[in-house]
């Protein structure tokens, strides 16, 4: 099993974002009262796609990384193209700010004086911690300005999957989260000597 990196000049045309839950549903049929329970956590989706037509050339991109996922076997480390960077203005090192708990979704990051009065806002991802299986990509929930030491409060989803030291490493240009491939792409050679049609449906997957 090895981890593919997404290539910076793939070429894609449309980008889908989502969250795969497990969440476990229970309604009583005497009173309607509905129950849902966290049965597993929750992991993103990622869908990708190229134009209909690429030259040969940056068509051979595509194929080198669909064939070097071999199906489900190996993972791919993936970023959103649309949003690589925050939208606020927060940059720097930053890292945890103390340690935190498997389930928190209020985290406290650090970033140093420097980044003082810099903002985070609803949407930016993160990535708390590095490498397969303990680094978690995380969504803002809410806009946030850090205080006169640099450090932020931020609240986010999803919950953390595992707990994180003081100090962890939190990524902000280009967090990815690592997926491994659920469906079967394949492609089509057009008129002209151009190709088209690779696409890719991923699944988180930190094991």
């Amino acid at each position: 099993m090895s981890v593919i990196a997404m290539p910076a000049g793939l070429g894609i045309s449309s980008l889908s974002i989502g969250q795969a839950r497990y969440d476990l549903a229970e309604m009583s049929d005497a009173t309607g009262h509905a129950v849902a329970r966290l049965f597993g956590p929750p992991r993103w989706k990622l869908g990708m796609a190229s134009a209909s037509a690429l030259p040969l050339a940056q068509a051979a991109v595509w194929e080198a990384l669909v064939l070097q996922l071999r199906g489900g076997v190996n993972h791919l480390s993936a970023w959103d193209v649309v949003r690589p960077q925050p939208v606020g203005t927060m940059r720097g090192t930053m890292t945890l700010n103390g340690s935190h708990s498997a389930g928190a979704t209020s985290v406290s990051v650090t970033a140093g004086a420097g980044q003082a009065s810099k903002t985070l806002l609803a949407g930016d991802w993160l990535q708390i911690g590095s490498g397969l299986g303990t680094s978690q990509l995380v969504k803002v929930m809410a806009a946030a300005t850090a205080n006169g030491s640099g450090v932020i409060a931020l609240t986010v989803e999803p919950p953390l999957r595992i707990a994180f030291s003081g100090g962890a490493a939190v990524t902000w240009d280009r967090p990815i989260a690592y997926y491994k491939q659920t469906g079967t792409p394949q492609w089509q050679y057009q008129a002209g000597r151009t190709q088209g049609g690779f696409a890719l449906d991923l699944l988180e997957s930190w094991t």
